[in-house]
């Protein structure tokens, strides 16, 4: 099954907001091995970029230990398997991520592709073992099409024209004149609404009409035209042109979107289920005291 790696690589320059002693100290004992906290700050950065957490949100440096924890679990797992990733495809993933090179490219080349290779074991392991045997069958995308017809049903959609002023004894004006003669919409419309569409029709799915214009617009016929809608220091008129039925897919139309989502969801819950049994099985110590952030994670005490 091809699954997306968990992490959008990018290049990094180093390792931020940390000594050179902590960078070489072990920052988790996972069973027999000891994983430096240089390898954590280079999982952050490969993962989140820019974005990684300074070394003073604890918490959220916490969870990304945790998780990065898990995927080096996952790793031990891979390589227990045998599974081997070449630098072909090493170099294949790299270019097809693109892009113009960073400056410090040079600099981290070989702890980039190292990062490279541990995520896309990572993603072999769980493709031929975890998931190998995760399928969606026919039965369960027509039941899941069967028990969310909202999914499936397009909106309606309904065509309107709209006169927007500023005034408010001006809209009950124009609209004075409408309800005797609802034809003279697209005219008084031209002449008086500040709308930039002077009253051109616009079509709108029903369901993403902000609610006043959506009840407005509910009852009326085409042709027919609102009572006033206020909007803040505006007032709209509505007519209604046209209201169009919205067409319900079909099981065959819907049953990819479907099947992919219940994948998906079936592959989640097997990686959750399978890690946790990692989890009890492996002796897993942080070792808080080289760590540059107060550790609250799951693995403390």
């Amino acid at each position: 099954m091809a699954l997306l790696l968990g992490a959008a690589l990018v290049l990094w320059g180093g390792c931020w907001g940390c000594s050179t002693g902590t960078k070489a100290a072990p920052a988790v004992r996972i069973n027999e091995e000891e994983i430096p906290y240089s390898e954590f700050e280079e999982y952050l950065q490969a993962s989140l970029g820019d974005d990684a957490p300074p070394v003073k949100d604890a918490e959220t440096r916490s969870r990304l230990l945790d998780q990065f924890i898990g995927e080096r679990l996952l790793l031990q797992r891979a390589k227990g398997e045998q599974i081997q990733v070449g630098d072909d495809q090493v170099e294949s993933y790299l270019a097809s991520l693109g892009g113009a090179p960073h400056p410090k490219a040079g600099e981290t080349d070989g702890s980039m592709k190292e990062q490279v290779r541990r995520n896309l074991l990572i993603q072999e392991y769980k493709d031929r073992v975890l998931l190998k045997d995760v399928k969606v069958s026919h039965e369960e995308v027509e039941a899941y099409f069967r028990e969310h017809p909202e999914e499936f049903q397009q909106s309606r959609v309904v065509l309107l024209r709209q006169i927007l002023v500023g005034d408010p004894e001006e809209a009950k004006r124009l609209a004075a004149e409408l309800k005797e003669d609802p034809s003279r919409f697209p005219l008084l419309a031209r002449q008086s609404s500040i709308s930039p569409d002077k009253g051109e029709p616009r079509g709108f799915a029903e369901s993403e009409l902000p609610e006043p214009v959506r009840q407005a617009v509910l009852s009326l016929a085409p042709g027919q035209v609102s009572d006033l809608v206020v909007d803040a220091d505006k007032v709209r008129i509505i007519q209604l042109v046209d209201r169009r039925e919205g067409i319900s897919q079909s099981l065959e139309e819907a049953g990819h979107r479907i099947e992919v989502l219940l994948l998906q969801r079936k592959a989640e819950e097997a990686l959750q289920q399978a890690l946790e049994r990692i989890r009890q099985t492996a002796t897993i110590q942080v070792h808080q005291e080289n760590l540059p952030f107060s550790y609250k994670g799951e693995y403390g005490g």
